[in-house]
């Protein structure tokens, strides 16, 4: 459990900033993933639908919702100080916990933030509008907490306001994970994977479409393991359905396992290009032996083929994984197959992440090994330093050559759009910027030509005729 007492602004006077909290109001503060950010939408939507009015500033909000995240320490605490920051800024809000930190964590948030009125779980945010009306009446200094169990099969959500960039977003299509990697807690935090049903999903992507959307990045734990009871076919078979609906879109495939990702997905990339050949597989490490130790059931050269098909089927396929350095028991000579792995890989995309211990993992519990934190920071530059010259000779090939770009904003006083390419996922990646775009909308597509690279990001101007 995080520290409390890193109390950002603690030592305010107690007065709320800005306006005063009008009946009725409520504000969402937002951490963590994509699929937390899905979650915060459907609980916006829900309390819409109960006529609470969402607002952009919490100092107007009755509640302040904050949906925590509880995956790594770094995270959880964030959460907390986040929490914390939002009770001294705005007093007389009620706050409220959500999200994945309180599902994990919920005795021990209630007792050591007793000024919260209340903890909510994860697993049916749209039930948030019925533990608000819980909450009224309920004594201050006792939170109330309420963790719904869930089910088999999931609500199916409803979101009018979206906290994405314009003309993209996430669309969760399970939920949970059966994956039991020593370093996680996301079984734990999430539950086992259910997904949803087809029917469910098409529905909401042409709800979602007659919002004027373009950009439809499919989420979950393990995307590659969707399959329902009710339907035959997994992933590819709901990829197929998705791309029979008429007209002009994207859709993006994240969170990848490789060891069940079929070919098939890359091989539909080729025949419709509204399905952008962007894969986003973990392969966590580069040592067989740190691999067995996390319960990875794959190797580095069943992922190096894996990554040699992908290619041999689509040039042009973007690939991003992350990795974790510092893992217990990893030494010198692991760390060294870990950059021989990421040398041969040549992915367009790496994240690095320094071994977080969660507790009740195996992993979380293990004391041998144990790499220091110095020595976690100083793989994790040596890696980036790798992965920098990796990346620019990746996205070289493209200087030259004409891609589409969704349009995410325009730099203010200047013609300067900043956008992203099929090859850049949404927050996580470099961006395509856009030199000529004076009368371009944010959420547009725009054909360009790519001028040039410039460190993660590449330089355009739009295509002429």
């Amino acid at each position: 459990m995080p520290d409390k007492t890193a109390k950002p602004g603690s030592g305010d006077s107690g007065e709320q900033a800005g306006g005063s909290p009008g009946a009725g109001t409520f504000y969402i503060e937002n951490l963590g993933c994509a699929k937390n950010q899905v979650d915060a939408e459907i609980m916006g939507a829900r309390l819409e639908e109960t006529g609470r009015v969402w607002t952009d500033d919490p100092s107007l909000a009755e509640v302040i919702i904050v949906n925590t995240c509880g995956f790594i320490e770094p995270a959880q605490q964030e959460s907390i100080d986040t929490t914390l920051a939002m009770m001294a800024g705005y007093p007389r809000a009620s706050v409220v916990l959500a999200g994945c930190l309180t599902q994990r964590f919920p005795d021990a948030l209630a007792e050591g933030l007793p000024e919260a009125a209340g903890i909510f779980g994860n697993r049916e945010p749209d039930k948030i509008a019925e533990f608000l009306d819980r909450l009224d009446g309920h004594p201050a200094g006792n939170p109330l907490v309420w963790l719904p169990p869930g089910g088999a099969d999931l609500a199916e959500p409803r979101r009018r306001r979206l906290l994405s960039h314009p003309g993209s977003v996430f669309l969760k299509v399970a939920e949970g994970c059966d994956h039991r990697c020593t370093f996680c807690a996301i079984p734990d935090i999430r539950g086992p994977q259910r997904s949803r049903s087809a029917g469910s999903i098409l529905d909401e992507f042409r709800q979602l479409r007659q919002q004027g959307l373009y950009e439809f990045n499919l989420v979950a734990q393990d995307l590659a393991a969707w399959r329902h009871q009710a339907e035959p076919g997994g992933i590819v078979a709901l990829l197929r359905s998705l791309l029979g609906e008429p007209g002009s879109f994207w859709l993006r495939p994240l969170y990848l396992y490789p060891d069940m990702f079929p070919l098939e997905v890359v091989e539909l990339t080729c025949k419709d290009s509204r399905l952008l050949p962007y894969f986003d597989l973990s392969f966590q490490h580069g040592s067989p032996e740190i691999l067995r130790a996390m319960g990875r059931p794959g190797n580095p050269e069943r992922y190096l083929s894996l990554i040699e098909d992908i290619r041999a089927i689509n040039p042009d396929a973007a690939l991003r994984s992350s990795f974790i350095v510092g893992y217990p028991g990893e030494t010198d000579d692991h760390f060294r197959e870990l950059l021989a792995f990421i040398e041969a890989a040549e992915l367009e995309w790496v994240g690095v992440f320094p071994f977080s211990a969660q507790e009740g993992t195996p992993a979380g519990e293990e004391t041998r090994g144990i790499v220091s934190p110095e020595e976690m920071l100083n793989r994790k530059k040596a890696l980036e330093e790798v992965q920098e010259r990796i990346v620019a000779r990746r996205l070289d090939r493209f200087v030259g050559r004409s891609l589409p770009v969704l349009v995410e904003e325009q730099i203010q006083g200047t013609e300067i759009l900043l956008g992203r390419s099929p090859l850049n996922a949404p927050e996580v990646d470099g961006l395509v910027v856009i030199h000529d775009g004076a009368d371009c909308l944010p959420g547009s597509v725009v054909p360009v030509e790519i001028t040039a690279r410039s460190g993660v990001d590449l330089q355009a101007r739009r295509q002429k005729g």
